[in-house]
């Protein structure tokens, strides 16, 4: 979509200092420890269903449909006498001709929602499942009440943010999980209420920090520049980078070992 497009190319403009283009060429990176929909075949016709996540619709997975199809398929029925046999031991046998599952839910008014099959009021979404009230949002599970979101894991009430997870009130974040209330923060995880920050684990309430120590606006901004060239040029490089918020407080040797 070329809105996405344009929408990811602002979001790491702000975040990383440069745009990076092509949003599906960083596809395999985005969808890095998010958990995402798997591509499906409609039993019906073989055209491509995406299963959400969510355990409970992989039983199904060998029995879908999309919601069109789901419809001509309620006039099937079983005959009077079968039902009358019907027991919890034979169910499965006998209900196989009429047990196909749809997992696409949508509500309310929706805009251009591609590859995503649970979404309410939300645009401009594309592989997206659980996407409500949010808009630019691709590769990830669950955004709600959240704007130009990607490579997200539960993201709530969040905006311009790129790789975070389990996290809620954040703004302008890059590899930020299980926080709140953050803003402007790269690699944090368990934190509330930080403002400028980098590298901080299970701290609050800081401004212009790294390592859970505030250091002063201006060393701050120095050494921001100097990380943000690195993963720029990273990215560009492998359309990836390496370390996220999972790994990187460890050794190399246990990374590459995991």
């Amino acid at each position: 979509m070329e809105e996405l497009e344009k929408s990811f190319k602002s979001l790491t403009k702000v975040l990383l200092g440069k745009e990076l283009g092509g949003l599906h060429a960083y596809a395999n990176w985005l969808e890095e420890n998010v958990r995402m929909s798997t591509e499906q075949k409609s039993v019906v016709s073989g055209k491509p269903i995406y299963l959400p996540y969510f355990s409970f619709f992989q039983a199904t997975k060998s029995r879908l449909v999309n919601l069109e199809e789901s419809g001509e398929l309620s006039k099937k029925h079983l005959d009077e006498k079968d039902v009358g046999n019907l027991t919890p031991s034979n169910a499965q046998k006998m209900l196989a001709p009429i047990s196909t599952y749809c997992p696409i839910v949508g509500h309310g008014q929706t805009m251009n929602v591609e590859k995503t099959s649970l979404y309410g009021e939300s645009s401009f979404c594309y592989l997206a499942d659980g996407a409500v009230k949010s808009k630019y949002c691709a590769y990830c599970l669950w955004p709600r009440e959240s704007e130009h979101v990607y490579g997200c894991d539960f993201i709530f009430s969040s905006r311009f943010c790129l790789k975070c997870y389990k996290s809620e009130n954040l703004t302008r974040c890059f590899e930020v999980s299980h926080s709140n209330s953050c803003s402007d923060c790269y690699f944090c995880h368990n934190c509330d209420n930080l403002q400028e920050c980098m590298f901080c684990f299970n701290t609050k309430s800081l401004r212009y920090a790294i390592a859970n120590v505030e250091i002063g606006r201006e060393e701050y901004i120095r050494i921001k520049k100097i990380v943000l060239e690195e993963i720029v040029s990273r990215i560009e490089a492998n359309r990836r980078f390496e370390y996220n918020i999972f790994n990187v407080g460890c050794l190399k040797s246990r990374i590459e070992s995991a």
